[in-house]
């Protein structure tokens, strides 16, 4: 059971991490699809670019062991032939002349023993004997084809083969040269020779039975070259700009199909998408504008119905009406109101249905609002401007707005009448912002039970146990309020204030 727990919980622990790395990663990433595109593929350009470079650290470290092998084998060859195809005099002669710095030829007239002391420096040294021994075999095969014999009593046959032991090698590695060089970049440290590349002995038989011993080692590793950081950031700064306009051009088109969506989400009347660019973008605004039309088509056909449906219901409630006064007091006024209620609910669909067709207009928003509040107070409602709204300029700050003039009149009416009907003394605020225009209708009535703050939205829903009881209305009041005021890009939302009563907030997007 121990062991269970210990496996349950190690496994939650990874997941926290999980969790918790997903969070950071969400946090840190761009928000938009442009800057993610730009940062997914710059970054892994630029380690596209750092792996190239230690690639290319790779093959010249590879490389250049190879060349300096083959190029030491082939000395230690040409030497050696030479010396066997002179007579025993001069050799101590030419002897003399081989021997240099790093470089020392000696005789003997037996074979020495080799042995390579480091497992490391086993490759190595097989790899240069193999390389001694080919260019042995190459020389000795030139020298007799244009030569004959190389020197009288000499036998045509390859001597023995050669022997090579290397007991010092100290090329850098490929990420230690790339370390070097990028510390050489930002230090502005001067380049230096490395210490002595290798180290190694080789024995070679000659056709009298004597023994050359060669000791070679290489003066030094060539210095190496800067870090190219200069040349990496032009390349990266160079793929930014392209994958910049690339991408641009990938994204415009998105940010064109969600400024059309935003704006016929507005107004159903706005003009159709251009179908141009790719064909992927042309399909793209063709399926949107047959979206927008049929929308557009279905809209106008329901309020075609609706007015149909009004017109022939007209009749039918005037007749009804006229039976209603036929009848006694005591029946007459309950038919009277189921009547009245009737109508209400029929024009309210109404309006709700003909409010998309509404054409967008310049509204003067504090004498919509002064209207508004005027004409209640004409009938005797307590309700007032905010007090500093009592000042001409702070009115006059309040700008303009580009909306739909009867939609925007019937959300405000619909939000006082409500306050009015249910919370008494009602005072109005308006917030004017760069993006957004925010009407504040505070009441202060008894509120709504916080679980029923969105429920109040949804039609022909009434709180009666939180309000007066002897309220009427339809229901309808606050969810035609919303919808308009989210016709406009924006929103109605509830909250209950600290000291009592309800504040009604309507906000109204600038295009």
């Amino acid at each position: 059971m121990a062991s269970v727990a210990a496996g349950q919980g190690a496994s939650l622990s990874k997941k926290g991490v999980l969790a918790r790395m997903r969070r950071l990663f969400a946090r840190l990433s761009p928000d938009s699809l442009f800057a993610r595109l730009i940062l997914i593929f710059s970054g892994g350009f630029f380690a596209m670019l750092l792996l190239t470079t230690i690639y290319a650290g790779e093959s010249r470290h590879f490389y250049f062991m190879r060349g300096l092998m083959a190029d030491r084998a082939r000395r230690m060859a040409e030497v050696a032939v030479l010396l066997d195809a002179t007579s025993p005099e001069i050799r101590f002669v030419l002897r003399e002349q081989f021997n240099s710095r790093g470089f020392f030829v000696s005789f003997t007239s037996s074979c020495p023993s080799l042995t390579v002391n480091d497992e490391d420096l086993k490759d190595a040294s097989v790899l240069m004997e193999y390389m001694l021994n080919l260019s042995l075999s190459r020389l000795y095969g030139e020298g007799m084809q244009h030569h004959g014999r190389m020197r009288s009593g000499h036998s045509d046959d390859i001597p023995r083969r050669a022997m090579l032991a290397v007991s010092e090698l100290n090329l850098p590695s490929p990420m230690e040269s790339f370390v070097q060089s990028v510390g050489q970049y930002f230090t502005s440290a001067k380049r230096t020779r490395g210490p002595s590349v290798y180290q190694a002995t080789a024995v070679v038989p000659m056709h009298d039975g004597t023994w050359v011993v060669i000791e070679d080692s290489a003066p030094g590793y060539p210095p190496l070259p800067y870090f190219p950081f200069t040349s990496i950031i032009a390349i990266e700064l160079f793929f930014v700009a392209i994958s910049l306009l690339a991408f641009y051009l990938c994204v415009k088109p998105l940010r064109r199909l969600a400024r059309a969506a935003d704006r016929f989400g507005r107004d159903i009347r706005t003009p159709a998408l251009p179908e141009t660019g790719p064909s992927e973008v042309r399909e793209a605004a063709q399926a949107f504008n047959r979206m927008q039309t049929s929308i557009r088509e279905f809209l106008d056909e329901r309020e075609r119905t609706l007015a149909a449906v009004s017109h022939d219901l007209r009749t039918p409630l005037t007749r009804m009406r006229l039976r209603v006064e036929q009848l006694d007091e005591s029946q007459r006024g309950p038919l009277q109101k189921d009547i009245g209620e009737l109508q209400q609910i029929m024009d309210t669909t109404i309006d709700i249905a003909r409010s998309k067709s509404e054409n967008v207009a310049v509204v003067d928003v504090v004498s919509l609002i002064e209207s508004l509040v005027e004409d209640r107070q004409d009938m005797g409602m307590d309700i007032q401007m905010e007090e500093r709204l009592q000042n001409p300029e702070a009115l006059f700050a309040i700008r303009p707005l580009s909306a739909r003039p009867l939609s925007m009149k019937r959300c405000l009416a619909n939000l006082m009448d409500n306050a009015l009907r249910y919370g008494g003394h009602v005072v109005v605020d308006v917030v004017d912002k760069d993006d957004m225009l925010s009407v504040i209708i505070s009441d202060s009535g008894p509120g709504i039970a916080e679980d029923e703050l969105k429920k109040v939205f949804e039609p022909f829903y009434r709180v009666e146990r939180s309000r007066n009881r002897s309220t009427g209305g339809t229901g309808l009041g606050l969810s035609i309020a919303r919808s308009m005021a989210r016709m406009h890009g924006g929103d109605v939302i509830l909250e209950n204030r600290p000291e009592g009563g309800l504040r009604a907030t309507a906000t109204f997007r600038r295009a």
